[in-house]
């Protein structure tokens, strides 16, 4: 990582922890560096609460670091407010969540142009249809969510993610809520469409057959010292 010659997404010094409800401090995240290409494609793995989703709230900045430097397209954005975070988020990335976060009240179109919105270019109504038609829903740009099926929904997600061009597109679990037949459009739909548009992917995944299917696979407990003291069992005193 430490020769990646154009990251997009570069972690240093990244400490994050939680207060328990007993009032105990865990730590989530201790991470000396972590970096992801620009292009890159990587599946990112890790047991149950290991803090794979915290991670990615960080790179996002949804969440703030304790301590360290979160860099997102050159900019350091644990420097930054929240509202400087947000607009770099909406510049820069695309989120894909495990249960999609669609607006119920707006069609496949409004859903990504929203998100366009948000961005620091005008929403442009050619593009979100043709990013619909490319994940296959170009004769569904009028539906609401709860006029698609799941797999249906998933792919406006994804539509939505790449709406504003981003370097890197981040997904949680995006196979987590389809049944099997569909997960591997879905895997393939991110993979090919990420590579048609130019941005970097960093997909979390519990499934090692979702894994094994990227160039680059790392598991959080490899570099995330939090995550590899969770797991190891307790010394005796």
């Amino acid at each position: 990582m430490a020769g990646m010659a154009n990251p997009v997404v570069e972690l240093r010094a990244v400490r994050k922890a939680f207060v328990a409800p007993g009032g105990e401090i865990v730590p989530v995240l201790d991470i000396d560096t972590f970096a992801l290409e620009a292009g890159e494609q990587c599946a990112l793995e890790g047991q149950s609460g290991s803090g794979k989703s915290t991670l990615l709230n960080v790179i996002a900045g949804i969440m703030r670091p304790d301590s360290g430097n979160v860099f997102v397209g050159g900019q350091d954005i644990a420097r930054f407010d929240e509202a400087s975070r947000d607009r770099v988020r909406a510049d820069t990335l695309g989120l894909v969540f495990q249960q999609f976060n669609l607006l119920p009240g707006f069609t496949a179109l409004e859903n990504v142009l929203v998100a366009m919105s948000f961005g620091s270019v005008r929403p442009d109504r050619t593009r979100a249809a043709d990013l619909l038609g490319a994940v296959g829903l170009g004769h569904r740009l009028d539906h609401k969510p709860a006029e698609l099926s799941i797999g249906q929904q998933q792919r406006v997600a994804v539509a939505r993610a790449l709406a504003n061009r981003p370097r890197a597109v981040l997904a949680d679990e995006p196979t987590a809520s389809i049944d099997t037949r569909h997960q591997q459009q879905v895997i393939d739909l991110l993979r090919d469409s990420c590579r048609t548009e130019g941005a970097a992917l960093l997909v979390v995944t519990h499934d090692p057959g979702v894994a094994g299917q990227f160039p680059r696979q790392v598991r959080l407990e490899d570099f995330n010292r939090a995550a590899r003291a969770a797991a190891s069992p307790a010394r005796p005193a």
